[in-house]
Order: structure tokens, then C-alpha cells, then sequence
């Protein structure tokens, strides 16, 4: 089966787009461990209140898109037969 370049184009776009997301979810996830320890005794010291509420939800919300973003890629990119891939891209 032949590809077009413009299959090749849109394969290695996908293929940079899920480098930039594993770079970025790497990068959170050493921050995240680097700074876990400081980040749970400033917050167990504190009391609970409106900017703290705030801050746990917007500190760790973005896991779980970031996590679907990342699934949804590999799986994506390991579970497609050549035919459905080619159907995927166009």
C-alpha cells in the first residue's frame, strides 16, 4: 500500500503533537515529585478556605485530561490496522 505524502505529513504531525504531550507530561510529573513534599506540608498546615479549595482544583485537575489526551494518543497510534489508520488521517 502506497501512502501520499500528504499521509506521511499528517502521520508525523501526530507522531510530533504525541512527543510534545509526553515532553510536557514529563516534565509536570518531575515538578510534581520534586516539589510533593514541600506542597503537602505548606497545604496540611493550612487552613481550609476558598484560595486553598482553589488551588487543589486547578493544581490537580489538569491530570486527568492530560491523562485522556495521552491515552486516547497511544492507543490510538498502537490499536489501527493499516486500512483503518489510512481511514483515520483522511
Amino acid at each position: 500500500m502506497e501512502y501520499s505524502s500528504d499521509d506521511i505529513a499528517a502521520a508525523r504531525s501526530l507522531q510530533f503533537s504525541m512527543y510534545i504531550y509526553t515532553s510536557i507530561a514529563t516534565f509536570w510529573i518531575y515538578d510534581y515529585a520534586c516539589t510533593l513534599h514541600e506542597e503537602w506540608t505548606f497545604l496540611l498546615r493550612s487552613h481550609w478556605g476558598k484560595v486553598k479549595c482553589l488551588y487543589i482544583v486547578t493544581r490537580y485537575l489538569p491530570f486527568i485530561p492530560l491523562s485522556m489526551v495521552l491515552w486516547s494518543a497511544f492507543r490510538s497510534s498502537t490499536h489501527y490496522t493499516d486500512h483503518e489508520l489510512t481511514f483515520v488521517l483522511q
